[in-house]
Formats: C-alpha cells, structure tokens, sequence
C-alpha cells in the first residue's frame, strides 16, 4: 500500500474541510468559503473544481455583488440531490424505514407491521424495500444504508436480541449480497443521541457537546454524546441501563424488567386482565384517571427522574433527551419528570427535556446522519443536516 505524504494528507484534510463548509453553507461562493476556513482561493478553487467534477457541487449562477462592490460572485452549494441514503429501525414489532437526501431532507418513509420475530423475516422484508427503490431525481442514486437495532452492536454486528430471533442468521453478508453500498448497523438509543446532536435546533444557542438520550421503551437504553462524539464503551455495551439491577421487595430485579414501557404496559394489562395492552389503550386508561394506572404511573415518574438523576451524576451532560411514546402523549407527566428531577438536585445545571420529533423519526435520522457522514468521508465534522 503506498504511504501517504504529508501533502496528500493536508490536500485530503483541506478537502474535507471545504466540503464540510459547503455542506453547512447553503448558497456560498468560492471566495466565501476560502475566507471561512483561511485557505487561499487557488486552493479552494482546485478543491471546488475536483468535488464539481465528482458531482458534488451545484452550480448556481451569478449572485449580487457586496456592499464594497467588486465583482459579482459565482454561487455554488453542496449537491444534496447527489444521492440518497436509507435508515431502517428494526423494532419488536414494526420494521420501520426513511429515504433520504444526503442533507437529511426526506423523501419518503413508511413503517410495515413484522410477521413474526425472526431476523430472516425482516431481511426478506429490507430486501423487498431496497427492490422498490428509484432514482429518486439523484444522480447516484442508493448511496448507502443504516440500520437502527434495539440491541448492543459491537464491529458492525448485533451482539445479541432481546426482541428478535437472530438464528444465527448473519443480516449484513446478506444485504451486502444485494446492494454494494456501505451498510452500518448501531443501537437505537446510540442512533437518537446522534439525531440530537445532527438535527436539534437550538433557537439561536451553540449545539451541545455533551448530552444523553434515555430511551425509554420495550427496554430502557442510552446514548451518550462525549464532546460531540458518540461513546461505545467496550465492545459496544455502553449504554445499556436497563440491565442495571434493582433490589425491590426482598427480590433483584433488572431495571427494565419493573420501568420499561413494555414492564408497565404488562403489569397494567394483568391487572385489567389482557393479554397485552397498546400504548393507545394505556394513553386511554391514563386519561380516564383509573385508580391503579395512576399509581402504576405515579411509581413510573419517580423511576424516571431518578434514573436521570443518577445518569447526571455520572456524567454531568448538558442535558438529559427523554424519549417514550407514551408519556410524549401527556406534557403534564413530562412536567411531574422533571418536577421530581429538580427536588433531588434543585442546583444542578443539566436540562431535562423530551425529543422534539417523532420517537420513531430519532433513530431514522440518526442512521441518516451516520451513514451520510460515512458516505462522504465527514464522520468527525460538524455537519448541520435539515429534517
């Protein structure tokens, strides 16, 4: 393999860079961009002109001159219609999928009801998707997929399931035999925090650098967001809180095994005696202020708040992302959360606050943004994608 020289490093440093203000900037101009990141034109152009002759770059005609005067720019932008990328979220009962511009734009999604629990079931399902896919008016077309696990990955592998049966099926060898794009697998919770950090808008505040996401749903998981960069901890199990233990009534139980929503779905449908219950009915029974819900739910509160208290303590992020579908449905149980979370640490500085989309949106566009990244060399830049 030939080395690299230090030249073909900072020319392949300085490309990044270009390209990363390019991709932020909407319409610019060469000048502009030379003038935002201190490299001189002639370098800026020769980099313009090797990312137009890739297809990236969109010309757009000539802008208006500045207030100084002068000569009326050449505007450019990032082409965003270069390619798409595709993010499945493989659930415990759902296949969820979203098309994507590389910019974060959607194109389409749709979320398809699983038959059966085995991983040989979704990939026939995947493989019915990708088989659908158009052009979609890019010039590449697929460029590249993600998938969103509920379970730890480790090396691009699912290290285990709790939902779905892997019957020592390998998913990856099987969709790289039907599509010859990179393919990253990663856990859900991982994938939201990179949602809040890629699509988060912060009304005029600096982006946080440090920040958790708590998932709370069939299980209950994290993703930690260290100075802006993802933490995976040994072979990929950082995170993993639901399997934290609990002593409660003489007897250890796992932490999600009493405060997932799955565990307070179940031992609300026992009580009404169901076999299961949705989140719709549970929304219903909570609205209708039945008497054990309410205590189930009041118990659940406190859980929460002192499971986010705990994690602050660990690591003191800027703020705590809460994610459930159904206490998103009532902002006055978000507001007890937090209420509760402020009586154990009334000085503390850490926000508490619920993602801004759609739960099921977090992990989508987190795979969008981490196989973006992947596909244009850009995993460590600080990109701003657009939902």
């Amino acid at each position: 393999m030939t080395k690299k020289t230090d030249q073909d490093v900072m020319r392949e440093n300085n490309k990044k860079l270009v390209l990363k203000t390019l991709f932020n900037a909407g319409q610019t101009s060469r000048s502009s961009i030379a003038g935002a990141i201190h490299l001189q034109k002639s370098t800026v152009s020769s980099i313009i002109r090797e990312l137009h002759e890739e297809g990236l770059i969109e010309e757009l005609g000539i802008g208006e001159a500045s207030n100084a005067g002068g000569r009326r720019p050449n505007l450019i932008q990032f082409n965003y219609r270069y390619g798409y990328v595709l993010a499945f979220d493989m659930g415990a009962r759902h296949l969820r999928y979203s098309v994507n511009y590389l910019n974060g734009e959607a194109i389409k999604k749709d979320s398809l009801r699983l038959i059966g629990n085995s991983v040989k079931d979704v990939f026939q399902m995947m493989r019915e998707v990708i088989s659908g896919l158009q052009a979609f008016d890019t010039m590449k077309g697929l460029l590249g997929i993600a998938v969103s696990t509920h379970a730890p990955v480790h090396e691009n592998e699912i290290r285990y399931s709790p939902f779905l049966e892997l019957d020592s099926f390998a998913l990856l060898p099987a969709l790289q035999e039907i599509v010859d794009v990179p393919i990253r697998f990663e856990n859900e919770a991982n994938l939201t925090a990179i949602s809040i950090r890629d699509f988060w808008y912060y009304a005029g505040e600096e982006p946080l650098q440090n920040l958790l996401a708590l998932n709370i749903h069939n299980g209950i998981g994290v993703g930690t967001i260290i100075n802006e960069q993802l933490y995976y901890g040994v072979q990929g199990l950082a995170g993993e809180v639901g399997r934290s233990v609990i002593y409660k009534d003489k007897q250890v139980y796992r932490l999600e095994e009493l405060y997932s929503e799955k565990a307070i779905m179940e031992r609300i449908a026992k009580h009404e005696k169901k076999a299961e219950l949705t989140v719709d009915e549970f929304a219903a029974l909570i609205e209708s202020k039945d008497a054990f819900v309410l205590e189930v739910v009041d118990e659940w509160i406190t859980a929460i708040a002192q499971m986010a208290y705990n994690l602050v303590q660990y690591s003191a992020p800027e703020a705590v992302f809460l994610s459930s579908r159904s206490l998103s449905q009532f902002p006055d149980l978000l507001q007890r959360i937090f209420e509760e979370y402020k009586a154990l640490d009334p000085l503390g500085e850490t926000r508490i606050e619920f993602t801004q989309h759609d739960i099921y949106d977090s992990s989508l566009l987190g795979g969008v943004a981490l196989i973006s990244r992947q596909v244009l060399g850009l995993e460590s830049q600080d990109l701003v994608f657009k939902k």
